[in-house]
């Protein structure tokens, strides 16, 4: 018999209601400081438009971190505020809304919402449990660093997607719905997201970012980093990170339990149905053509949504079930913001922060610059896709990194794996899907993502000045080519190279 699971349910029990009065008093707060920054002296360097933009992203991330009012209408009223303020064109505040990377999450979460309506996730914590046994903490630790591991060869929003739906029977076997939500579900819906977020930059197949970050150096400097010799950079130190995120989260949120309850039994799993086997091999084969990515060329995002097509065609799931159990407040927002994202792109706001920032570091050691760029990342990533934030902080870091004197390549390499380091929940695909599930919220993330960036952090700094140096990752560059320049086209970020001057 399969456990059907409903995010939107769990979301709805989990979204507790503000008070009239605490939404009023954080609306006009958000409004207050968003104003407060309008009228501030607008900086030359920044331009009317991006000195807008950081008022009104003031605003959006004050009402998104006290939730005065449901984050998917804020996510709304983001691209409606770009409108009226002039900051972007209707078209370019909405098109992200529907961008490629939007939907492949949009089919990510459909995913799970397929798999909730089978016996699938309850075979897996069955198994899981036959690991990690009844120990919490041993439980705990190969979940964060079975996500990092697994991440690494797929995606970190398909593994937290699978892994956080295994966990599911588990806490509603526990009587742990979001409204019961305690130390023991934040710990392990913190933990699974962020352990998966951090192999993603471990090999060009974990995320976009990956690859993002390799191409773009080489646009920049000539130096290519093929495969191979990008993992054996990245792969260390995305495990390291994996571990330390375990330690934050083991700090932030300690599980009360030390071991399962004993009724909290392996069962014996009686045999998949034929819509279960049947949805198991189409599973597979998506996992495969994901994989493959690189050499089909087919965006994962069609490959998503082709999965759903054919387990409709095949009927193997409630297609009504699906629409009426689908969490809606995720996909708003991270559509809101991809468009913040580009807007601080198209308005400079992004490259004006890392141009204030970065100069700060000049003339320090560079495991101490990098550990600044990290912090950078951090920032910039809480408000767009990593791959945008990879994209937009690469071509700002490496010439910014050269004309300090800082080795090139290690600066560059740690972006993908700082732009894990996010300080909100949309800041990346895996803690926004755990955030849909409603068993935690703004604040409580933000208290654990600003712990855990701090101290991967200080991990990812020493493992640049001892992993890189054994590994072999050159210092500096010596044939850097003019910085590239960073444009859009049609909400995919593309590189111009200059044109290189004629010898007379």
């Amino acid at each position: 018999m399969s456990m059907e699971i409903s995010v939107a349910k769990l979301e709805e029990e989990g979204g507790a209601e503000k008070s009239q009065k605490f939404a009023l008093k954080w609306i006009a707060i958000s409004i207050g400081v968003g104003l407060a920054i309008w009228l501030l002296p607008t900086p030359e360097a920044l331009g009317a438009r991006g000195h807008g933009f950081l008022a009104l992203l003031a605003t959006i991330v004050l009402l998104w971190t006290s939730e005065a009012i449901p984050i998917g209408v804020t996510a709304i009223g983001a691209g409606c505020g770009m409108i009226i303020f002039n900051i972007q064109s209707s078209k370019a505040a909405w098109e992200p809304y529907a961008n490629r990377t939007v939907i492949f999450v949009f089919f990510i979460i459909m995913l799970g919402v397929m798999l909730g309506q089978t016996s699938i996730p309850n075979r897996l914590m069955t198994y899981i449990l036959k690991i990690g046994g009844t120990n919490v903490k041993r439980l705990s630790f190969i979940m964060c660093m079975g996500a990092t591991f697994l991440a690494a060869w797929t995606h970190d929003a398909t593994i937290t997607i699978i892994l956080l739906y295994a966990m599911m029977p588990l806490f509603l076997k526990m009587g742990l719905t979001p409204d019961k939500s305690n130390s023991f579900t934040k710990h392990f819906m913190f933990m699974i997201p962020l352990g998966a977020a951090c192999g993603g930059g471990a090999t060009f197949l974990g995320s976009g970012r990956s690859p993002a970050s390799a191409e773009l150096l080489g646009q920049i400097t000539g130096y290519n980093i093929g495969f191979m010799e990008y993992m054996l950079y990245q792969f260390v130190p995305s495990m390291a990170l994996g571990l330390a995120t375990w330690l934050a989260v083991w700090i932030m949120y300690p599980p009360k339990i030390k071991e399962l309850p004993a009724e909290i039994a392996i069962e014996k799993m009686p045999p998949m149905s034929k819509n279960e086997k049947i949805l198991s091999w189409i599973l597979f084969v998506t996992f495969i053509l994901w994989f493959l990515t690189d050499l089909t060329k087919i965006h994962v995002s069609a490959i998503g949504g082709l999965f759903i097509v054919v387990c409709m065609a095949f009927k193997v799931v409630d297609w009504k079930k699906c629409l009426d159990e689908y969490p809606w407040n995720p996909i708003m927002v991270f559509g809101a913001g991809f468009s913040l994202g580009v807007a601080m792109l198209d308005t400079g706001a992004g490259k004006w922060i890392a141009t204030q920032i970065f100069p700060i570091f000049t003339g320090a050691p560079w495991p101490f610059v990098a550990a600044g760029a990290s912090w950078l990342s951090a920032v910039i990533t809480s408000f767009m896709a990593n791959a945008a934030a990879t994209a937009l902080l690469v071509p700002v870091v490496v010439p910014m990194a050269d004309m300090a004197g800082t080795p090139v390549a290690p600066i560059a390499m740690s972006v993908p794996l700082a732009t894990t380091f996010v300080l909100l929940v949309i800041g990346c695909p895996p803690t926004l899907i755990a955030y849909g599930f409603g068993y935690f919220t703004q604040w409580e993330a933000f208290k654990c993502l600003f712990f855990r960036s701090f101290l991967g952090i200080i991990v990812l700094a020493l493992c640049m000045a001892f992993w890189y140096p054994l590994a072999g990752m050159p210092g500096n560059i010596d044939n850097m080519k003019t910085p590239a320049k960073l444009t859009m086209s049609g909400y995919e970020l593309v590189v111009e190279q200059p044109q290189q001057q004629q010898q007379p």
